[in-house]
């Protein structure tokens, strides 16, 4: 019995050193790849998006709105969280109710710009004005949008021909993930919580409305609030090991392996959606100049980046014969604690 313990007692010893030297190794060469969309709190503009068609969506036309995020990052100490505006942004939506100043005139050939929240620009702020003016003698159309992939760009893309956009060339601005993301639109309980301000429910990507004079310190509080919904249904152990997962880089890349051989596995056997692969046949198929262009996300940063998503949307292209370049984005180009770049990103 007491050679048995001794192993035992052993063992934990070499678990602990292993784990407390790769947690120094992993804090010394890596800059902090997790994501914290459990601990961020959004905010946006009443009325901010219309639900069009079936996997439709578009900013209200011609508005003035406002996105925050606030987050509430917690404790292994304390239950109270540590709060802060991680980025507060304005918008204007055009005509046809997509982030831009200029209005796009129908008949008009334009060069279609499709993306994500990168390409719209949460978190760092829209952007799409500086590249407009940088090339006035086209005209550029923003269809960018949050969580939205590749399927969706294309029923977007056949929607603005409805609204009489005519296509001169394409570029679709992509992260690996836009290969995995589903069409969508704006659920009821969504609209009834931005646009009469009834929430009943606060989930990872749900929204609050906001007002365009809202202070600083009045979203720390509403967001305290949010906090304690959120989380009231874990007990005191589970949210020590919630909050200790945010701390400890050794969790965060445990993590990170795992996913990493689950998505090396799922492309190995070709599992990218069927509307991801059909809207890339579109695309291909248009007739004008098409172009991707694949940017860094913040966890495939690094020399231990998570790559398998990357190397699977690299593949994905090349099948479909489809032209693409890489804008690399290091890790201090993205906000401190979000997963999209600041605006110098």
């Amino acid at each position: 019995m007491k050679k048995f313990l001794s192993r035992i007692a052993y063992g934990l010893f070499v678990t602990v050193v292993v784990v407390a030297g790769s947690e120094l190794m992993l804090r010394a060469i890596r800059l902090d790849p997790f994501y914290y969309w459990k601990f961020r709190f959004q905010y946006v503009s009443p009325n901010a998006y219309v639900n069009r068609n079936e996997g439709v969506w578009t900013y209200r036309p011609n508005a003035d709105l406002r996105e925050v995020a606030v987050y509430a990052m917690p404790s292994p100490l304390a239950r109270e969280p540590n709060l802060w505006v991680e980025f507060d942004c304005r918008m204007r939506s055009n005509n046809l109710g997509l982030l831009q100043n200029d209005d796009v005139q129908p008949g008009k050939p334009v060069t279609m710009v499709f993306g994500d929240s990168f390409t719209s620009g949460q978190g760092g702020c829209p952007w799409f004005h500086k590249l407009q003016a940088r090339r006035p003698q086209d005209q550029l159309l923003n269809a960018g949008q949050l969580g939205t992939g590749f399927g969706q760009w294309w029923r977007m893309f056949e929607y603005l021909k409805t609204q009489g956009v005519v296509a001169e060339r394409v570029l679709l601005i992509a992260i690996s993930n836009d290969f995995k993301r589903k069409t969508w639109v704006w659920p009821k309980s969504d609209f009834e919580c931005l646009d009469r301000g009834v929430c009943v429910w606060d989930g990872v990507y749900s929204w609050q409305p906001v007002r365009p004079d809202e202070t600083g310190s009045e979203l720390l509080a509403r967001t305290r609030a949010r906090y304690t919904m959120r989380f009231s249904n874990y007990s005191a152990i589970s949210f020590w090991f919630l909050s200790l997962e945010q701390y400890s880089y050794f969790l965060k890349f445990l993590h990170i392996a795992v996913e990493n051989v689950a998505n090396l596995a799922k492309y190995a056997t070709g599992g990218v959606l069927p509307e991801t692969e059909a809207a890339l046949k579109a695309f291909k198929a248009l007739g004008v100049p098409v172009k991707v262009l694949l940017v860094t996300q913040r966890d495939e940063t690094g020399t231990m980046g998570n790559e398998a998503d990357a190397t699977g949307a690299e593949a994905v292209l090349k099948a479909h014969g489809l032209s693409y370049d890489w804008c690399r984005l290091d890790h201090d180009e993205f906000l401190p604690i979000d997963g999209h770049p600041h605006a110098g990103g």
